[in-house]
């Protein structure tokens, strides 16, 4: 006697199951391209040594050399996230083209775990870049003056920034018709958002109209927030704008992303 149709078990999409294996296998690719990731870390390094030479005494001509390091570390930090996950839309948008996401629509997987896989992985990135750069900014005269649950919420809040972003970075990759479009448009933005912001010069010393530019900034939140971790301050402004910019992004572009990707034109 036949079975009933109504009584077969057909596979479920588990969407952590299904996110935790697509981030091994994120982290897997890591291993095997170590100067992709290494090069990530290597370009805010690069521009640490560089533009706080240049900077230093233009932006506080009364400090010293170590003075504008503890300032502009967290920007570095920062900004070497904020490109880094150029390499999240571009990996996101091969996956797409090459063939790799029609075979995982295949499959009875949940359509966010790819996306959503990928930018949990970048994270480990994220966090190797930020460790990076601040081992960098200690040599050249960094300090930690908060205690330890200072250096954690340091840690903790680009990598926060940087998965809101994240999502960004891939509706753009899923939408995206050529790489070269996608990364001449973020490429851009990401420029303007580093350079109107309060990473390089304080608040006060930009320019009228950039003023409230900065002041809405992501970035700027990001690095006053990791400044006060870090030196001590009131961070508490910028991380609920922070987890405002995170949660937006997250859930706006998480929707338009996972909405492309789970259409099969």
């Amino acid at each position: 006697m036949s079975t009933p149709v109504s009584s077969l078990s057909t596979p479920r999409a588990s969407a952590w199951t299904d996110t935790a294996v697509l981030a091994g296998r994120g982290l897997l690719l890591m291993t095997r391209s170590p100067a992709t990731v290494a090069m990530t870390a290597m370009f805010p390094v690069i521009l640490l040594v560089f533009l706080s030479v240049s900077f230093a005494k233009v932006v506080m001509p009364e400090g010293s050399y170590g003075d504008y390091v503890n300032y502009s570390v967290p920007l570095f930090a920062a900004m070497g996230i904020t490109f880094a996950t150029l390499s999240t839309a571009n990996a996101a948008h091969a996956d797409r083209v090459a063939g790799f996401d029609d075979r995982l629509r295949t499959l009875p997987m949940s359509p966010v775990a790819p996306l959503a896989g990928r930018i949990i992985a970048d994270m480990v990135r994220n966090l190797a870049t930020v460790a990076v750069v601040t081992i960098v900014g200690v040599a050249l005269g960094f300090r930690f003056d908060n205690g330890t649950l200072g250096a954690v919420g340091y840690f903790a809040v680009p990598l926060i920034y940087g998965f809101g972003l994240a999502w960004l970075m891939v509706a753009v990759a899923m939408h995206a018709k050529s790489a070269e479009a996608a990364n001449a448009t973020l490429n851009a933005l990401l420029l303007v958002l580093s350079f109107l912001s309060t990473g390089f010069v304080r608040l006060d010393d930009l320019p009228g109209w950039a003023q409230p530019i900065a002041r809405v900034n992501p970035i700027s939140h990001v690095v006053d927030a990791m400044r006060a971790f870090a030196h001590g301050g009131t961070a508490g402004d910028h991380l609920w704008a922070l987890g405002a910019w995170t949660v937006g992004l997250t859930a706006l572009c998480g929707w338009l992303a996972v909405r492309r990707y789970a259409r099969r034109d």
